[in-house]
């Protein structure tokens, strides 16, 4: 089987594409970089001798965790909406992924304290 693949349709938009691509990496950027800080603030959180601390960001950790990506990106940029908070769709991205990414952070930080004696 012989396949003809033509990009000509898809490369007469490069310059949208690549719009796209700055814009993937802006979100990725901004979502590892933030993200990672607020892992570590609840990492430390989580395993501090506040008990209230603990709880409250283990029941963060296990919320977001146990969701869907795409069903916290609605919450934020639906739900805020609601509300009477509108956020822009790259605000409202960011927020969502930083709150994501802080979470699974927070559990893989919280793992490497807890594996040091």
């Amino acid at each position: 089987m012989r396949y003809h693949l033509d990009f000509a349709g898809p490369l007469a938009y490069w310059q949208e594409l690549l719009v796209g691509a700055a814009t993937t990496l802006g979100l990725s950027v901004a979502a590892t970089v933030l993200g990672f800080g607020l892992g570590v603030l609840c990492a430390i959180a989580r395993t501090s001798r506040s008990p209230a601390a603990a709880r409250i960001t283990g029941a963060y950790v296990e919320a977001i965790r146990n969701t869907p990506l795409l069903v916290q990106i609605f919450i934020v940029y639906f739900g805020l909406a609601t509300v009477g908070i509108k956020l822009s769709a790259f605000t409202a991205a960011i927020a969502a992924l930083v709150i994501n990414v802080g979470a699974y952070t927070a559990e893989i930080i919280r793992a490497g304290i807890g594996s040091v004696p």
